[in-house]
């Protein structure tokens, strides 16, 4: 049976390195889902997007002085049927969960949401989002990751959706020892051991990494293949302290329309743009060279649609 995907305009969504790496709880794919919605949000406010007119009426996002409040529909989370269970309980385990966040100046500690509720009979969702949380979602001084967004609900575990975000757009292999890789995806530190304390890799593997790696080698633009690290790396009965995790780019799933966005994105806007446009905009209207390149999108389209530009 084929299972239902998001009814979503596709785009390429941007998370910072700070929330990519961070450290998890073991969510489900529908928490996951609902941060998913959240990091859409933000992406929309990045582009100057209101968010209180977001995507029309079921989908709001509104900044207060502490919080952001947000309203969706619960169909932007669960694709299939409205189990009333499932939509209390993963509303209900997402407030319970908190992001940690640390460096050099400070450390703090929020709820991933707060006052979760869901109005019977309409399918309405409302919470709130912390802005210390939103401010991780939308600085990028650390690094960032970016994805197709609806690759990304559509992915079946939150496993599959960690990695996912881990490997979109890595070039170089990754290194991540067993413990750390264990609190990336929310992995309770004495899971997949045997009752003497010794790592059980079969069962991690089996578990984890190959459902994950199955599931991105179906659908998605960017997958991977590992290898074992172990501590002698001469002795294959050397016991394994973690992964080396190798990226793989899938052309064949990576959406025409968005890839042909990020193409032109890193074409100058000089050799998109009309030469007699391009030069009017730069010394008659006073547009610097990289204003021009920030907004060329308007002024591509803007070519296209009036038969006279420049009068």
């Amino acid at each position: 049976m084929k299972k239902k995907l998001p009814i979503t305009k596709n785009k390429d969504v941007v998370v910072s390195w700070v929330y990519t790496w961070s450290k998890q709880q073991d969510m489900s794919i529908h928490e996951q889902r609902i941060v998913l919605r959240i990091l859409e949000a933000c992406q929309a406010e990045l582009k100057g997007v209101k968010l209180k007119d977001y995507a029309g009426t079921k989908r709001k996002f509104e900044h207060g002085l502490w919080d952001v409040d947000a309203q969706m529909h619960v169909s932007d989370v669960i694709f299939s049927g409205r189990d009333y269970n499932e939509i209390i309980a993963a509303l209900d385990s997402l407030a319970g969960r908190f992001f940690t966040y640390e460096d050099d100046e400070e450390w703090w500690k929020c709820g991933f949401i707060s006052n979760p509720k869901y109005k019977k009979h309409t399918g309405i969702i409302t919470f709130r989002v912390s802005n210390d949380l939103w401010d991780v979602f939308t600085k990028f001084a650390k690094g960032y990751r970016e994805f197709e967004l609806n690759k990304a609900l559509a992915l079946p575990t939150g496993y599959s959706l960690r990695f996912y975000m881990l490997m979109s757009g890595q070039v170089y292999p990754l290194d991540i020892s067993l413990d750390n890789l264990k609190d990336r995806l929310g992995i309770p530190a004495d899971k997949y051991k045997d009752k003497n304390g010794k790592d059980r890799i079969d069962n991690f593997e089996e578990r984890v990494l190959k459902p994950a790696k199955a599931a991105l080698d179906e659908s998605c633009p960017y997958t991977f293949n590992y290898v074992k690290v172990r501590e002698n790396p001469n002795n294959k009965r050397s016991k394994v302290t973690g992964f080396r995790f190798y990226p793989v780019y899938q052309p064949q799933f990576r959406d025409e329309e968005l890839e042909g966005k990020e193409l032109q994105a890193k074409v100058t806007a000089r050799y998109q743009i009309d030469s007699h446009v391009y030069e009017y905009l730069r010394y008659s209207c006073g547009f610097t060279s990289e204003e021009i390149n920030r907004n060329k999108e308007t002024f591509i389209t803007a070519q296209e649609k009036i038969t006279d530009l420049i009068g």
